[in-house]
């Protein structure tokens, strides 16, 4: 598991939250998590567009 947090270059209230997991079954877990339940609803309002990409490695 990592977590990379990056920032645009050109825009710097933009950033990307890259995160890589052991597997599907772990992520799933920390998605149903309480603390980020708690995380989501502490941030409503303050992040101008949440956007969460599922995405699947190739090669």
């Amino acid at each position: 598991i990592n977590y990379d947090l990056h920032q645009d270059n050109e825009n710097p209230a933009h950033f990307t939250f890259y995160e890589n997991w052991e597997s599907r079954d772990l992520w799933q877990e920390h998605m149903n998590a309480p603390h980020l339940a708690a995380y989501m609803e502490a941030t409503n309002g303050a992040v101008a567009l949440f956007t969460l990409n599922e995405m699947t490695k190739i090669g």
